[in-house]
């Protein structure tokens, strides 16, 4: 390309990372990323940043996700969900799920609206790291979602938490909500326990 005169773009650089993630070498594109970040004349997008945070959730480098999100923050990209939704996914994967709540307050603080994804990975997030009463607000904001109350119930029921699943399933059913198949069958064991 450089023989030829042709000096690369942020298109050009995203499809080189995107080939480097479809063939599992997620080290060698953030080393090209980081080539890239050194060359103070290149103009990112929202694109190459989006591609290389997914690089990072393969590697589980939540830091690292972080740090390109503030990056991008910084350089007045705007409509970043799904760089939220990549960091907090990242952060779940890497078992930091306080992190992943940090990142989710920041989102909604800086006014980018969260969607069914960010809800779905901070509830999952909330679960695993026992913050139940974050767990309980975030429901209480959102509004009723059959598949985030089900994501709820069921990992509460998973985790041993069967007293606050039960108080979500009856929530849910109290909103006018249909739990999925595996909810009705995780609920149906839990009151088999207890008798």
């Amino acid at each position: 390309m450089k023989s030829l005169d042709h000096k690369p773009d942020a298109y050009t650089f995203n499809a080189l990372l995107s080939s480097l993630n479809k063939a599992d070498r997620h080290h060698k594109a953030l080393e090209l990323f980081e080539m890239i970040e050194r060359d103070q004349t290149f103009q990112f997008n929202i694109h190459l940043y989006n591609t290389v945070l997914m690089s990072c959730s393969k590697l589980r480098l939540w830091d690292r996700a972080i740090e390109i999100l503030w990056q991008m923050e910084a350089s007045g990209l705007s409509d970043l969900t799904m760089s939220y939704n990549l960091v907090i996914r990242t952060c779940e994967l890497a078992r930091k799920p306080t992190f992943a709540l940090q990142v989710y307050k920041h989102m909604v603080h800086q006014k980018c609206s969260p969607n069914i994804f960010t809800y779905l990975s901070v509830i999952r997030c909330c679960v695993r790291g026992d913050l139940w009463e974050e767990l309980e607000e975030i429901l209480n904001q959102t509004m009723p979602n059959a598949t985030l109350y089900n994501a709820a119930v069921q990992g509460l029921c998973l985790h041993g938490n069967v007293n606050l699943g039960n108080k979500v399933y009856t929530k849910m059913l109290e909103s006018g909500l249909q739990p999925d198949v595996k909810t009705q069958v995780l609920m149906l064991r839990m009151i088999r326990k207890r008798k």
